[in-house]
């Protein structure tokens, strides 16, 4: 499989070197900012993304800041962005960074593997852009691209590296790997792309076919339905919340949930409740995941965190909201 030709690459870099959107670690690639702009944009849009960056940032501008900081204080500046796995490996990759001498992320994708919550493409993209390690990374927008290009219904990841590998532009690897996403992102869009705009207009099949849209097919994921109750048991000193486990919201905290629709007599035995009143219903969708869960409160003379204290889940925040809890 052949690559892009020299004369196409120079046409997507001038467009980008033109059109690309102004985005911080772009300016000034700095190893530290660019790690944090691919662990939050990870299943994140990047007008929500971008805001969490900022903060995360602020928050933690060093490796040796964020290393000296607990998970929960990650856990907590993360609140907002989802899978907070995340945050977690990013923490620990922080540490592991940290102990190291000198302190420094290695340029090589390899060596970036074997740090925690980092795959091939985030060691990719990593790499190019901040050290401009020649090496072609692959996301979304860039398996898009390639399956219009090539007019590919159902594009093999394997053809879709290898036309990768085969198209990278050497001399400004970081440059074309964003330049690809850019592309994707903001021209060659899942629904209506800018077929006009596309500086790769001229060789693309799928524009060609006049309905690019076709092309890759879409993998629809339908989300899982999980109906069950919510305990919000409150104290003098607060709510009772308990720290979960578990890869989605493992680290946070959390009132105590059943995912069983019959589940609440179980719950309330568990966590020593005999009387409780029906509140709402709250419906929360993440991950694939669609909560429709019945909130229930109760009252316990002692214990209790106060919410604001320890970081907690968007799901638990409204789950508080609708007990009659608010922020301060």
């Amino acid at each position: 499989m052949s690559g892009l030709s020299e004369s196409v690459q120079v046409r997507i870099l001038d467009w980008y070197d033109l059109e690309a959107r102004d985005l911080p670690w772009r300016s000034n690639p700095d190893p530290w900012a660019v790690l944090v702009s691919e662990f939050v944009l990870q299943q994140t849009q990047m007008v929500v993304g971008l805001a969490h960056w900022h903060r995360m940032m602020e928050r933690f501008p060093t490796i040796k800041s964020m290393a000296s900081s607990s998970v929960d204080d990650v856990l907590e500046a993360w609140q907002g962005c989802g899978y907070y796995a995340r945050a977690r490996n990013l923490h620990a990759l922080a540490v592991e960074i940290a102990s190291r001498d000198p302190p420094l992320l290695p340029s090589n994708p390899q060596d970036l593997q074997d740090l925690p919550g980092i795959g091939p493409y985030t060691a990719a993209a990593v790499s190019s852009i901040a050290f401009d390690y020649p090496v072609a990374a692959v996301d979304g927008n860039i398996r898009r691209v390639h399956a219009r290009i090539l007019a590919e219904e159902r594009p093999k990841n394997r053809n879709i590296q290898m036309w990768a590998d085969e198209s990278l532009y050497q001399n400004r690897p970081g440059d074309w790997n964003q330049a690809l996403m850019e592309l994707g992102a903001t021209i060659c869009t899942p629904r209506r792309p800018s077929c006009g705009k596309c500086p790769a207009e001229q060789i693309c099949l799928a524009a060609q076919t006049g309905e690019p849209t076709r092309f890759p097919e879409s993998r629809k994921r339908s989300s899982k339905k999980i109906e069950g109750h919510a305990l919000v048991i409150r104290t003098p000193f607060g709510i009772h919340l308990t720290q979960r486990e578990g890869s989605r919201l493992g680290g946070l905290w959390g009132v105590p949930i059943t995912e069983n629709p019959e589940g609440l007599h179980v719950l309330c035995e568990n966590h020593d409740v005999e009387k409780h009143r029906s509140v709402g219903k709250v419906r929360h969708a993440f991950s694939h995941r669609e909560w429709h869960l019945q909130v229930w409160v109760a009252e316990r003379s002692e214990g209790g965190v106060d919410p604001t204290s320890v970081p907690i889940s968007r799901l638990d925040e409204r789950i508080l909201e609708t007990a009659g809890w608010v922020r301060a």
